[in-house]
């Protein structure tokens, strides 16, 4: 800029200069105008400047204002992600937890099935055990009533088996599943730890069925049950009552070599 000064001003002077020598007040009104001009200029340089200033704000004020709009828009971007996240999260969790509710609900349903079926038993239960009259001669048979009490001794249920076999030789004593009855209300006694009742329970089957098919059974189980109780006397003599009246039967063969066990000579053997 101060290089453009000095050439308009040699501009000046060359233009304005007389053709002949000029005079003093000529000269001093050049220098005037070059004067006036370089204040232009400088005002011209100042405006210039300050415009220029202005300029350099207004962007600087600009990239600051996109800065803040980028900041901003990541900030709003994160949110919705963060939304869309938990969302998903969400229905993630709620999907679990209908699962989870259907998964109880099978459960009870299935424990509701079985809460019937116990209750619809209980009820045939308590139907068969009913001591029949003369004005209901149509009561449970028989061998309903030994199924239910033989299904209780298979499923573990000893407690309710032992009630169904008392309750089965009290109200038919002369059936045929009677020496049945005794014999496996002798082994859920015997499972429960009541030894003493389980043996009485297999002495109700030799004595009251001694010729029963559960017989030998009964008194090989009475012997068990004799020695748990450490009556190894008692037992000896049971064993040798089965081998005498049971010879051939298999409950026999194994009381041959319990009796061998205890130190038992027995006949025809060394």
């Amino acid at each position: 800029m101060k290089h453009l000064v000095a050439f308009l001003a040699v501009l000046l002077l060359i233009s304005a200069a007389p053709t002949q020598a000029g005079t003093k007040e000529e000269i001093m009104r050049l220098s005037a105008d070059v004067l006036q001009l370089q204040n232009q200029i400088l005002n011209l340089q100042k405006n210039f400047d300050e415009r220029q200033g202005s300029v350099q704000s207004l962007l600087e004020q600009l990239n600051d204002q996109a800065a803040t709009s980028n900041r901003v828009l990541q900030e709003i971007v994160s949110v919705l992600r963060a939304q869309k996240t938990d969302a998903t999260s969400a229905a993630a969790e709620l999907h679990q937890g209908i699962q989870a509710l259907s998964v109880k609900l099978d459960d009870t349903n299935n424990r509701l099935a079985t809460v019937l079926q116990k209750v619809e038993e209980s009820q045939v239960r308590s139907e068969s055990r009913r001591l029949p009259s003369q004005s209901d001669p149509g009561g449970p048979k028989p061998d309903q009533v030994y199924s239910l009490a033989f299904n209780d001794y298979l499923a573990g249920n000893y407690e309710l088996a032992v009630d169904g076999f008392r309750d089965f030789l009290v109200r038919y004593p002369e059936s045929e599943y009677a020496d049945n009855s005794a014999y496996y209300l002798g082994l859920c006694l015997q499972q429960m730890g009541q030894q003493e009742q389980a043996a009485q329970a297999f002495d109700q089957v030799i004595n009251m069925y001694p010729k029963a098919d559960m017989t030998a059974a009964a008194y090989y189980k009475k012997a068990l049950v004799e020695q748990e109780l450490l009556k190894n006397e008692a037992a000896i003599e049971t064993f040798k009552k089965l081998v005498s009246l049971f010879p051939d039967t298999q409950e026999a063969a194994t009381a041959r070599e319990e009796l061998v066990n205890l130190g038992v000579r027995l006949p025809g053997r060394r």
